[in-house]
């Protein structure tokens, strides 16, 4: 199921660039380069050796969870796929879509407290709750568990990256604050896993299962923490590049 899936969204997202060209929009290769490398990403985790060695070992489950959360989801952001979406539709549906976009029940999924509290929320719930025991024993509700996931921090990313068309976007020191406090939130799951001395969940139960758990806590301790740095510096960058812009733009407009 899942690679039909991934070949729709690439067909999709490549006849999307394709109308969008051939009404003269811009499509960036960076963008292009990004969404394929989600995709991808997402392939290599949930087919294949990591999900075959994720039924058995909790670390390996954790890199599935963290590669969907850091890195798939920020990558098909960097994409532009709304922007493709936009560019490829005729102008009535695309002044729709516009228009919702610039809603008010968008600007609220969009903001970044509730993304920010529903990725924990989600992120939380998985893991301590019989949630994640019943998706190690029923492989549809493990595809619900990773769909969920990926959903959520769809959400929690969008407005920290602010790909444009992004009409709600916040201010860059509120992007910095939400993953300035995420940082905590991702290292204190990981400690969680790393320190607990009873084995969490009884599909893994067997006489390497404590240590295969501590594993699991340090690859989301220190793992799970990398890319929020690594957002946290471009975000830095992408500010500090703005007021240049900013500034360049006032010299132009004294100098006339």
């Amino acid at each position: 199921m899942i690679v039909p899936l991934l070949f729709a969204a690439a067909a999709a997202y490549a006849f999307g660039a394709f109308r969008a060209r051939a009404k003269g929009r811009s499509v960036s290769i960076r963008a292009a380069l990004a969404f394929g490398g989600g995709l991808a990403c997402l392939g290599v985790v949930l087919i294949g050796p990591i999900d075959t060695l994720s039924d058995s070992s909790l670390a390996w489950h954790m890199v599935q969870h963290l590669a969907l959360s850091f890195v798939v989801a920020p990558l098909l952001l960097f994409g532009a796929p709304v922007r493709i979406v936009l560019g490829a539709l005729p102008l009535r549906a695309a002044t729709g879509l516009a228009a919702a976009l610039n809603s008010a029940p968008m600007r609220a999924l969009t903001s970044p407290s509730f993304a920010w509290l529903q990725f924990f929320a989600v992120l939380y719930g998985i893991h301590f709750s019989p949630l994640y025991e019943a998706a190690l024993e029923n492989e549809w509700v493990h595809d619900c568990e990773h769909m969920l996931l990926l959903a959520s921090a769809l959400v929690f990313w969008t407005p920290v990256l602010a790909v444009a068309p992004a009409p709600h976007a916040p201010p860059h020191p509120i992007r910095l604050l939400a993953l300035f406090l995420a940082l905590p939130m991702s290292a204190f799951l990981g400690f969680v896993f790393y320190v607990t001395r009873g084995v969490l969940y009884a599909h893994y139960a067997g006489p390497t299962a404590l240590a295969d758990q501590a594993n699991a806590g340090a690859v989301m301790w220190i793992a799970g923490c990398a890319p929020l740095l690594v957002a946290l510096l471009l975000c830095v960058a992408d500010w500090g590049a703005r007021e240049r812009r900013i500034g360049l733009l006032g010299e132009r407009v004294e100098s006339t």
